[in-house]
């Protein structure tokens, strides 16, 4: 009961902490200090601790997320800044698939994102850097080539790397390395109580009057001063922080001679956490980091190291045994999480653990604390340190050429992963007198979903892509896509972040059709990166055939284009590819970035064939769009708006909504609204050929309904 009570007075504090409608609808200053490593001289993204909004004076500090095109000074954390921003709640692209950024903004404690505006009331107030910051820049200034990978694996500043880096690191299953935690901690932890113990004991030894302290225990208390110094190091990220925290239990109960099992332990350092942090148990390393600390204590409990077999033999065969029940054990959580499995993640953990923690992070640490007294001596190390990744780096490619050395997979609900998670658990206990052949049982909702499945329904998914539009019609595990959303100079693009997910969650390889409705950057900018990661058939634009009297036949549903004519008689937006797709009773047009001219013209080219059940809205919501005599040919059930979360544009305009409501108040018929800034990925389901109504699902209300994932609107 306590453990709900303190749950839901955090999330109450959370929407208590939410901003005001008068702080995001227009530009605020605000006071803080930077509370993020930041690296780039443009184009760079920081946390803010705000102590002061206007003239307000915070008793709580807020966390906001800026990015900054043209910084006026190079933003350093520590500084302590005045600027004029442009904010907005956390908010992040809602849909079956890929990474929850809200989410994330949530469990980090992030109140609002925005961007500063350039004004002359921008101030650096205080100049002052961390000592993490200034010992990053030392580091980053030598001629390193893979100085990203050692502010990872030092600082624990993973701003540096590429996404073919983390792509490297994900599907060898490494990825935990580069994340300062458990394992780094206790190294340190390690180094550092035989350095005090040996250090203290010397002078213990000299000193008659002190021969009275235990040293074992004043080691081990000193030991939790150089490890909350890391900590700090690395930022004080939350991973390290656990690490610490159990430590610190550890410790605690070893001097008040309290004995606690590793179950007691683990719950109490659970409760510990929960209550210093209790937004991080909406992040999925929260999960991560418990449950191999649970599958650690688990197989040190089913195959314990007996003492009299205590040899350097035992030790390695106990490392081995670890890995790879680790690994076995662990896949369901991660399968389920990320859809691919790993196969060389076992064997190459088995070298690269023991090389990254015995190795490379000592002398990394060596490194940084020549920083301050010996530039020279730093160089060295961390050339040392540079050279040994290159290896490491080559072993891990290497590893990866190998066939099936990874594989994706299908999105699989929670209670098959549970089942598969209780086969292998049962599997490595004792048989306690059963059959185990039996257990095989449980694989059985796994085995029945991996079965081929033909299914009488087509499915339209209208994706959450900000500002932009992007359409998945499948059926019968094939797809065809209407525009693709869009990509920015960042590197971000939909196809990365929305389609491949999805389309790899559903298992699908190989997409059938790509339509691009016209080439505005909203509409098709991420179409080389879609290409570059799925294989599709085949690519049609308003510029080849996606244009007047183009027809085809998918799986026995209609596919026409209704427009245009020729596209280069007309503007980018007018020349939209407009396409009706439709079986015998179900039907949805998708209308690109038309205006009310070219619905005009429509209108009287096509009066009946333009009836819908499902309409995308024209131009996100324009209000050069959606004409009343257009609203009324479509005669739409279902009303889609694909636009971006307060947007500038101010999309969809209260104006089209407004004609919308009086063509139903006329007809008498009233047809659902949903803009993908508020319900994420809209999903509808249909029977093939058959009259039967329309299933519709949303994702923040149907699909992932949680509060904590869902849009916060200010007060």
């Amino acid at each position: 009961m306590l453990g709900i009570v303190w749950m839901a007075s955090v999330g109450h504090w959370q929407y208590t902490l939410q901003l005001s409608s008068e702080q995001i609808s227009q530009p605020t200053q605000i006071t803080g200090k930077v509370s993020s490593l930041v690296i780039a001289e443009q184009n760079i993204r920081f946390n803010l601790k705000v102590t002061q909004i206007e003239d307000q004076h915070l008793f709580f500090t807020k966390t906001f997320r800026l990015s900054w095109r043209e910084p006026a000074w190079q933003v350093q954390q520590g500084q302590q800044v005045t600027l004029l921003v442009k904010v907005k709640p956390p908010h992040g692209l809602a849909n079956e698939a890929g990474f929850n950024y809200q989410q994330w903004l949530f469990s980090e404690g992030i109140n609002a994102t925005g961007y500063v505006k350039s004004h002359v009331e921008n101030t650096l107030l205080d100049d002052v850097k961390t000592v993490r910051q200034t010992l990053l820049n030392r580091m980053l200034a030598f001629p390193l080539p893979h100085r990203s990978w050692l502010a990872a694996l030092t600082f624990g500043y993973r701003g540096l790397l590429q996404p073919q880096d983390w792509h490297l690191v994900q599907k060898t299953g490494v990825a935990h390395l580069i994340a300062i935690s458990g394992l780094h901690l206790a190294l340190v932890a390690s180094i550092s109580y035989v350095l005090i113990a040996w250090i203290v004991g010397g002078l213990i030894s000299r000193f008659y009057s002190l021969h009275h302290l235990n040293l074992h225990n004043l080691a081990m208390f000193l030991t939790l001063f150089p490890t909350l110094a890391y900590s700090a190091l690395a930022g004080f990220g939350l991973p390290t922080l656990r690490a610490w925290l159990m430590l610190l239990l550890f410790s605690v109960c070893f001097l008040c001679n309290k004995h606690l099992g590793a179950k007691s332990l683990i719950l109490l350092g659970l409760t510990c956490f929960i209550l210093l942090f209790p937004l991080s148990i909406f992040g999925l390393s929260f999960w991560l980091s418990f449950s191999a600390v649970i599958i650690i204590c688990f197989v040190f409990w089913r195959w314990p190291v007996k003492q009299r077999d205590f040899s350097l033999v035992a030790i390695l065969s106990a490392m081995v045994k670890l890995q790879l029940f680790l690994t076995l054990l662990m896949l369901p959580l991660v399968a389920w999480q990320f859809s691919y499995i790993s196969i060389v993640s076992p064997f190459v953990n088995i070298i690269a653990v023991p090389a990254v923690t015995m190795v490379l992070v000592p002398i990394c640490l060596l490194g940084v604390m020549c920083l301050a007294f010996k530039p020279d001596w730093a160089f060295s190390l961390f050339s040392l340190a540079d050279q040994i990744l290159s290896y490491g780096l080559r072993f891990l490619n290497f590893a990866l050429q190998f066939d099936a050395s990874f594989f994706n997979i299908p999105a699989f609900p929670a209670t098959v992963w549970c089942f598969v998670f209780l086969f292998v658990s049962c599997c490595c206990l004792p048989s306690f007198g059963l059959n185990k052949k039996y257990l095989y049982l449980l694989l059985l909702p796994l085995a029945s979903h991996l079965l081929p499945q033909r299914s009488n329904t087509w499915q339209i998914d209208v994706l959450d892509v900000g500002q932009g539009v992007a359409v998945i019609i499948s059926k019968n595990k094939h797809a065809i896509i209407y525009d693709v959303g869009a990509s920015y100079p960042s590197g971000f693009n939909m196809a990365d972040s929305v389609l491949l997910p999805i389309l790899q969650a559903r298992g699908l390889s190989k997409v059938d059709l790509v339509f691009i409705s016209h080439g505005d950057n909203d509409h098709g900018g991420s179409l080389p990166q879609l290409l570059k990661g799925i294989q599709v058939s085949q690519v049609l634009t308003n510029q080849d055939r996606c244009q007047q009297h183009f027809a085809i036949n998918w799986q026995g549903l209609s596919i026409k284009a209704l427009w245009p004519d020729n596209a280069l008689k007309y503007s980018d937006n007018n020349g939209s590819c407009v396409i009706k797709v439709s079986d015998k009773f179900h039907s949805i047009l998708l209308p690109g970035d038309i205006d009310k001219s070219i619905e005009k013209q429509l209108v009287e080219l096509y009066p009946k064939q333009l009836k819908a059940d499902i309409l995308l809205a024209a131009h996100h919501g324009s209000n050069t769009s959606s004409s009343s005599e257009f609203i009324q040919t479509v005669g739409a059930e279902y009303v889609v708006f694909s636009q971006g979360f307060m947007n500038r544009w101010r999309f969809p305009r209260p104006e089209v909504l407004e004609r919308f409501e009086q063509v139903n108040n006329n007809v008498d018929t009233q047809a659902k609204i949903f803009t993908t800034s508020d319900s994420g990925q809209v999903s509808f389901i249909m029977e093939y050929d058959l009259p039967k109504p329309i299933v519709v699902k949303t994702f923040r209300q149907d699909i992932y309904p949680y509060w904590y994932a869902n849009v916060s609107r200010p007060k």
